[in-house]
């Protein structure tokens, strides 16, 4: 049979506050009035918080401190009520007084309950956190390892450093202790958020089938929906947490912050103040509204709020480290650093300041490369390597978008390019992690893994760049305040563009998804990029928000939708915005699904997408069978044909391959088999015809451009050399081959300054037939007359090879060259400048 105090505890969990209270008054009169355990009364004021009857957990708290007058556990979550009362200096003495009670009376207060209790009261001091788990929280766990208490507040502390995994962890074993503890899974949940949104999931469901108000989960299901620009639902979500306390301040910070995004100023103000309500200087309001508004992207308005939260309290830490991701992510880094610096130095167990400490640190020896309003900072080995390419791409980036979109930019505008992942997700989110981003664009500061980053599965470095400058113009012209599937929309749009092998295409398992009713209404697109079920549906997104634009600019023009930027600009919401320049959003659903559909049933048209079940033991002739009975079933072809290619059939590997191509042409995985086959049978045009078709439609293939060199280059095919190494340095200009080829076919074209392009690079990457390499480009350089930069090139030559004898004559050639252009100056004379070109007018 459940006891009274196991009751209260159930009910407790189950949000049951009023029945929590009147449970626990009864349990703490039978103890007596001269009972020294205050857990009950705790519990009492705790009820009375979260349902935000402030005035009663007031009294609740003047008449415990009568009666358990040396309770420092009392005293701490006496603060807390004191402040709800407007009563800051209550609030203060009480804290003060438990530092006197605990140096006093030491001996009193070495119980676990208040060992924690001593915990939190220092890590509210800001107390080193690494001395409070020392002397007081694993101390305990040692002597009491069945306490979920110490558990709890070890998780609490590592959460609010940002340790997530530390917190996961110790959430964990309080559920072990006590599985049915819902602030327990409510921490578990939160700690996951960054890393496992399946398991975010499982915890708020084990939660509201517990208790379905739950106000924190409520106010994360809040958070959620404001993400996804579902602001409607957010709201209802908000009124729910008000049926359990309608004072709670994080409540009405949140209204506040949807009515700024929805342009509602007046409403705003007057949910801040809501807000603030009991407690007038609580930190966390602004800090709350500040950093909700950078995480759609509204940094300065973010910035605004936090500086209002340091107003109140300046060593709210939260606040601080949020102002400084906030100003380094608007490009003012020097204020930026300094507050990271400042968070360190009173905080050195925060991992997000420790991140930016150390990544400031790694940034300081990059290279910075400047051009046209523009700062590129790398890896110096990269930067000498492709940090030119880098500024030309930009450079023609910004003229070709700016001009398009009638941008005028804030410049400088920052782009930093990261060797390593790890620094790129610290720089990019506080945290490692973000595995799946290739760049962020913030409005002045770009982002973005370098090819060394991505690892094998390698993306287009240009793609990514374009992107993300596109989205530099987009945000700078709607001052941040777009959707964010308008923003990826119109990136993914200009990547097409700006090259058809860029960007998302329509391909079988999209054609499905959109056929299958999967597409998601153009009011509600912005919702499908957080935590979709699977990579494929967050690639889907981006394909689906890209199809929008491409609806919205073949439907009412690009001039409409360059409209909706400019209201935007000014603070419209996204509907009344399509409404004013294209149509009310409920037509663009319906009409956008309409073209959606049209676009899918035109892929492939004539193919028979039915599935097919795996043929145990099967070979290509049976499946070559099953096709012959399910005419154009790609499904079954393919199956077919990849038997065929490792029974090494290339013929009827060919053929089948073949009949996938008329059927559907935009089947991309298909060209390089057939392509493969062509290659077996002998058929060398045949095979390059199947490459050259690939190369149009794929960018991101090293194999593919690779082959393409090989063929060319045994042609003497230059101009193709030239071309498509530069697409293989498009996607990783790392690689030494491209430069070679590349060199080749520059210098059989007399192309100096390609040559010299391509072997510069080449040499920083210590070719091992370095000696050549810096001869040829020497010569490149001689006769591009750059006599200085051709001579430490010939003598670097000589270094690895002493004895190169075409060396020691160009190097000859060099010294009688600038011997002309500089000639010897006569003791006591000046030296005199002359120019090279006039030089060689005069020289015979």
């Amino acid at each position: 049979m459940e006891s009274e105090p196991e009751q209260a505890e159930r009910l407790y969990n189950e949000g049951r506050y009023p029945e929590v209270i009147k449970l626990a008054g009864a349990i703490d009169e039978k103890l007596g009035r001269y009972s020294v355990e205050e857990k009950w009364a705790i519990r009492i004021i705790q009820c009375q918080l979260t349902m935000g009857d402030y005035e009663a957990a007031n009294e609740s708290l003047d008449a415990s401190l009568i009666r358990f007058k040396n309770s420092i556990r009392l005293r701490s979550l006496g603060s807390e009520v004191r402040r709800f009362n407007g009563d800051e200096d209550s609030a203060t003495a009480l804290l003060s007084e438990i530092e006197t009670l605990a140096s006093r009376n030491s001996w009193r207060y070495k119980d676990p309950a208040n060992q924690l209790a001593l915990g939190r009261y220092f890590l509210g001091r800001n107390a080193d956190a690494k001395e409070v788990l020392d002397l007081f929280y694993y101390p305990v766990r040692k002597r009491y390892p069945s306490n979920p208490e110490v558990y709890r507040a070890i998780a609490d502390l590592a959460f609010s450093k940002q340790d997530y995994a530390l917190a996961a962890e110790n959430y964990s074993e309080v559920l072990k202790l006590l599985p049915a503890d819902v602030d327990a899974m409510v921490g578990l949940g939160k700690s996951f958020l960054p890393s496992d949104s399946e398991k975010v999931s499982e915890m708020v469901n084990r939660v509201l089938a517990i208790n379905p108000a739950n106000v924190e989960i409520l106010l994360l299901l809040a958070d959620q929906q404001i993400s996804a620009e579902n602001y409607g639902k957010a709201i209802e979500t908000l009124k729910k947490i008000e049926e359990v306390n309608p004072k709670l301040p994080r409540a009405w910070a949140y209204r506040a912050v949807i009515a700024h995004l929805q342009n509602l100023p007046q409403q705003e103000g007057e949910f801040r103040d809501r807000a603030f309500a009991g407690w007038v200087g609580n930190p966390e309001v602004d800090h709350l509204i500040g950093r909700e508004l950078s995480e759609k992207y509204r940094f300065t308005e973010g910035e605004t709020y936090q500086r209002r939260s340091l107003v109140y309290d300046e060593n709210f830490l939260p606040a601080k480290i949020q102002l400084a991701h906030d100003l380094l992510r608007l490009g003012q880094e020097l204020e930026g650093w300094k507050l990271a610096d400042e968070v360190f130095d009173e905080d050195q167990y925060s991992v997000v300041a420790y991140n930016l400490v150390t990544l400031r640190d790694e940034i300081a020896k990059f290279k910075t490369l400047e051009r046209d309003g523009f700062i590129v900072r790398m890896g110096v080995d990269e930067a000498e390597i492709y940090g030119e390419r880098v500024l030309q791409l930009l450079v023609r980036a910004k003229a070709d978008l700016c001009s398009k979109y009638g941008s005028d930019l804030e410049t400088p505008v920052f782009v930093e390019i990261f060797p390593r992942q790890q620094d790129f997700a610290i720089r990019t989110f506080g945290l490692p992690g973000g595995s799946g981003f290739l760049g962020v664009c913030f409005g002045r500061v770009i982002t973005m893994n370098s090819p060394a980053a991505q690892g094998v599965n390698l993306t287009s470095w240009e793609s990514v760049l374009w992107h993300e400058f596109c989205h530099v113009v987009t945000l700078q012209k709607t001052k941040n305040k777009m959707p964010r599937w308008l923003s990826e929309g119109i990136s993914v749009y200009e990547e097409k563009l700006a090259d058809p092998a860029w960007g998302e295409t329509m391909v079988p398992v999209f054609r499905e998804m959109v056929l299958s009713e999967s597409l998601t209404p153009v009011s509600e697109l912005s919702g499908a990029f957080l935590r979709p079920p699977s990579p494929v549906h967050l690639q889907f997104a981006y394909y689906e928000s890209s199809l929008v634009v491409e609806y919205l600019i073949q439907d009412f023009g690009l001039d409409k939708l360059k409209g909706v930027l400019q209201e935007l600009a000014i603070g419209t919401p996204i509907n009344d915005a399509l409404r004013r320049h294209c149509a009310p959003m409920d037509f663009i659903d319906k009409s956008f699904a309409k073209f959606a559909l049209e676009k899918a049933e035109a892929f492939a048209p004539t193919a028979n997408w039915d599935e097919v079940k795996p043929l145990a033991g099967a070979t290509a002739a049976d499946w070559r069978q099953w096709n012959q009975e399910h005419p154009n079933n790609l499904a079954g072809l393919n199956q077919e044909a990849r038997l065929a290619i490792e029974e090494e059939r290339w013929e009827s590997a060919r053929d089948t391959l073949v009949k996938i191509l008329e059927i559907c042409p935009e089947l991309k995985s298909t060209y390089p088999l057939l392509a493969q086959c062509h290659r077996k049978l002998k058929a060398p045009a045949d095979e390059l015809m199947m490459l050259e078709k690939y190369a149009a439609m794929e960018a991101n293939s090293v194999e593919l451009f690779t082959r393409l060199l090989e063929i060319y280059s045994a042609e003497a095919e230059w101009g193709k050399v030239k071309s498509t190494a530069r697409k293989l340095l498009a996607l990783n200009p790392l690689l030494p081959s491209p430069y070679r080829f590349l060199a080749v076919a520059a210098e059989q074209t007399q192309d100096d300054k390609a040559t010299v392009e391509s072997l510069a690079a080449l040499a920083k990457m210590d070719p091992l037939d370095a000696a050549d390499v810096h001869y040829r480009l020497a010569s490149a350089l001689f006769r591009q007359q750059q006599f200085a930069k051709a001579k430490d090139e010939v003598v670097r030559s000589l270094e690895r090879a002493p004895r190169y004898r075409a060396a020691y004559d160009l190097l000859l050639k060099i010294v009688d060259a600038q011997a002309v252009v500089s000639p010897p100056v006569k003791s006591g004379s000046e030296p005199v400048e002359i120019d090279p070109v006039e030089t060689e007018k005069e020289s015979p």
